[in-house]
């Protein structure tokens, strides 16, 4: 079998304007489905953002809870309402990092325009709003921001969460928009109730669990449910695999850390090639734009397709962009499932340009990122410590609850059908322990402006006094199980990860 990269012809690797155009707006004037609810579980409809003033420079989704398609680079939202009356706001899907906060500083935010594009949250207007006393600095892996907590009611996909809380932004850099948080609490404690803590104790859900179809780049929506599982979304069974152990992730922080235990492609031509068995830890994070993966197995990837030119000052390797519309896949393995990650998911489309969606973890925190998910439909179960992964489709909806106690998720196998096979020989060539330097290096001017979303939190900085929001009455921030710790640390640094 002849490998990809001799049968690839030379191309530019700038693609003409007209390959990356948002498809027509016949997919954004849709009827929107009605809001579903059912017995612990719920999901809104999808509201798909118009996009702001060209060039776009961040491709998404918007939510089911829903989840949407913002056409160029990769962000996803979730549209929710804020106070009382509702103010409609829309924020970053994150599971790398736990707190949900709104109201970004836009002047230092990285894409600026895009940012004010959104609207905020104006507290004067809320009658439901309790303020409290404590601020925090949240450090991220690009960005962060300076909050005060309040208690606000939140409306997610139809579902009220009362009394919530939130923190309110009064500087931020590198983030244009505010970030609801899913992840399990990164020190393995909880500072407070979290979102999902907040809506299993209010019986909105019966588990702290939600299922996650990012869908392709093609698709201009997803879905993230609360409580329940979409059997319509995706191929055959979901594989239950163990969250790492606090003690046993890169870093000491406790996130969804699953082990992978190989990678390879799916040439055009059905060559299968599969690396080594691995033990790579590595967690899922729809916060980031691009999966960062060892060295080498990025470098692999990277010498596996023809005339890409390595970018040093971005680690981009830039490759030609017929290659999106070649039959293939970067694969992933988890014991015996395996997740199938198109080329088209796969490359970035940025400005014109196509960039491997994959970029070398120097930090020690391998991240399987939306180049990755927009493949696997997800269920994170954080009250039984699992992942359930299968191959993400759409076959229509069939929502079941997600129950309680260790089988709470489901076991239904999906509804969808797997296309039929193409002729495939597989070997296990593909080496993922060999230095590859790069074969040609991008001397051009690369995308701009852009937003690779802002990865995993890492830090903060507590402290009390009120930002700019009164304290309401006595603050229930004392009732927060962080008002101990905040009180004794005050202003010091508290590393999540040392």
């Amino acid at each position: 079998m002849i490998p990809l990269r001799f049968l690839l012809s030379a191309a530019p690797v700038l693609a003409s304007a007209h390959d990356f155009s948002a498809p027509p707006d016949s997919s954004r004037q849709q009827n929107p489905s009605l809001v579903t609810r059912g017995e612990g579980f719920f999901r809104s409809p999808l509201n798909v953002l118009p996009n702001p003033a060209p060039p776009k420079l961040i491709r998404g989704r918007q939510n089911e809870v829903t989840i949407e398609n913002q056409f160029t680079g990769t962000r996803y939202g979730v549209d929710i309402e804020v106070g009382t009356p509702g103010q409609k706001l829309t924020l970053i899907l994150d599971t790398g990092s736990p707190d949900t906060w709104v109201n970004p500083t836009c002047d230092t935010a990285n894409v600026p325009d895009d940012c004010r594009s959104f609207p905020v949250y104006d507290w004067r207007k809320s009658s439901s709003l309790n303020a409290t006393r404590v601020t925090d600095i949240l450090v991220y892996g690009k960005g962060n921001a300076t909050i005060q907590y309040v208690r606000e009611s939140v409306k997610i996909g139809g579902a009220t969460v009362r009394n919530q809380v939130i923190g309110v932004a009064f500087e931020s850099h590198d983030i244009p928009l505010g970030i609801l948080g899913l992840s399990p609490p990164i020190r393995g404690f909880n500072e407070y109730p979290y979102i999902l803590d907040t809506m299993k104790d209010q019986k909105l859900i019966n588990s702290r669990a939600f299922s996650m179809d990012l869908r392709t780049v093609d698709s201009p929506e997803g879905a993230l449910i609360f409580g329940g599982v979409d059997t319509g979304k995706y191929i055959g069974s979901l594989a239950k695999l163990p969250m790492l152990p606090q003690n046993q992730t890169p870093r000491g922080a406790d996130r969804y850390y699953v082990t992978m235990g190989g990678v390879g492609l799916t040439y055009p031509d059905g060559l299968v090639e599969r690396s080594q068995e691995l033990e790579v830890p590595v967690f899922l994070d729809s916060g980031g734009t691009l999966s960062r993966l060892p060295r080498r197995i990025y470098q692999a990837f990277a010498s596996s397709f023809a005339d890409t030119q390595y970018d040093p000052s971005t680690g981009f390797y830039f490759l030609d962009c017929n290659v999106a519309d070649l039959e293939g896949s970067i694969d992933f393995y988890f014991g015996d499932k395996v997740i199938n990650v198109p080329f088209n998911d796969f490359i970035w489309h940025v400005q014109g340009y196509c960039v491997l969606g994959v970029l070398p973890d120097d930090d020690g925190e391998p991240v399987l990122g939306d180049t990755f998910l927009r493949a696997a439909y997800v269920v994170f179960d954080q009250d039984n410590r699992n992942l359930h992964l299968a191959q993400a489709a759409n076959c229509g909806s069939n929502i079941i609850a997600i129950s309680t106690g260790p089988d709470a998720v489901p076991s239904a196998t999906g509804r969808c059908t797997a296309p039929p096979p193409r002729p495939t020989s597989g070997n296990n060539n593909l080496d993922v322990t060999a230095e590859r330097g790069p074969t040609a290096t991008f001397t051009g001017v690369g995308p701009t402006g852009i937003d690779i979303g802002p990865g995993p939190v890492a830090t903060r900085v507590s402290g009390t006094g009120p930002l700019g929001i009164n304290p309401t009455g006595q603050s229930k921030a004392y009732s927060l199980k962080i008002d101990v710790w905040k009180a004794v640390v005050g202003a010091l640094v508290v590393g999540l990860i040392m």
